[in-house]
């Protein structure tokens, strides 16, 4: 029988089971309760940490330039833009206008072509061209040299200028129907007061240039064409120096008398060349 005193009784063996189980407990217990109060710790110390940045508030960055306000200076910047050669024209109201400039036109030796498009006033320039048996026609414009590209005319021929050129085109500012006059701005024909002129003036418009009268027409010019004195073609007339209208001096288009007008019943569509 074993016994207390001995130490290896069977209550003795169950002492120590039960008392190393209970050690046992006791150490999980005091492992859970350290591992809870270490993650009570962190969950405070991360709502503390949240909080506290909440209260901070965002910091807000200003630049302060090291150049003092007095040496900066504005500077404009020059832009490129597109100066087109003809400007916007409207329709204008009074019918007919067309036929009563060719006939004045006509009765003083001009040569009058009426053209659906400007498809076909080339088309008209390159049988002209032919028939004449003319190497070259200059022209200053964009917008007839846009045409001429467009359409496959003169390509390719290069160093002719306007001293050896047979024949030299450009636009008109207006066609006046009651006296079959053309009046020219600066940028047109240069004047047409160089001696080196061609013997053939050839001029392209449209219908949107066709004017009632000389005032008119000298009203659309002043309007677009500010600071600047127009010229006028007058054929057959008696009238070889410049003249006035309403104290403005008006310049006479000296030149050749064989002049052709191409009227285009479309509205040529100014260049975009630069």
């Amino acid at each position: 029988m074993f016994t207390e005193e001995t130490g290896i009784g069977f209550f003795e063996k169950m002492k120590n089971v039960f008392s190393n189980s209970e050690k046992s407990t006791q150490e999980e217990v005091s492992t859970d309760t350290v591992t809870s109060s270490e993650n009570s710790t962190e969950a405070i110390l991360q709502s503390s940490t949240e909080e506290f940045f909440q209260t901070i508030p965002t910091p807000v960055f200003t630049y302060t330039s090291r150049v003092s306000d007095e040496s900066v200076t504005e500077k404009e910047i020059p832009l490129r833009t597109v100066e087109v050669t003809a400007p916007s024209y409207t329709l204008p109201v009074e019918k007919d206008l067309d036929i009563r400039f060719a006939t004045k036109f006509l009765q003083a030796n001009g040569k009058f072509i009426f053209c659906e498009n400007i498809n076909e006033a080339i088309e008209g320039l390159r049988m002209l061209k032919a028939e004449k048996n003319w190497s070259h026609i200059f022209c200053w414009e964009n917008e007839v040299k846009d045409a001429f590209c467009e359409n496959n005319f003169q390509k390719g021929s290069i160093g002719y200028t306007i001293e050896n050129s047979d024949a030299a085109v450009s636009l008109c500012e207006s066609l006046i129907a009651e006296e079959g006059t053309i009046i020219l701005n600066p940028k047109q024909a240069s004047r047409r007061r160089l001696h080196c002129f061609p013997k053939t003036h050839i001029i392209i418009t449209d219908i949107a240039h066709l004017a009632v009268s000389e005032a008119e027409g000298l009203e659309k010019f002043y309007a677009l064409n500010k600071g600047e004195l127009p010229s006028i073609i007058k054929l057959g007339s008696c009238n070889n120096g410049h003249f006035y209208d309403k104290q403005r001096l008006i310049l006479n288009a000296e030149g050749t008398e064989d002049v052709y007008v191409f009227l285009v019943d479309q509205i040529i569509p100014p260049s975009l060349r630069p």
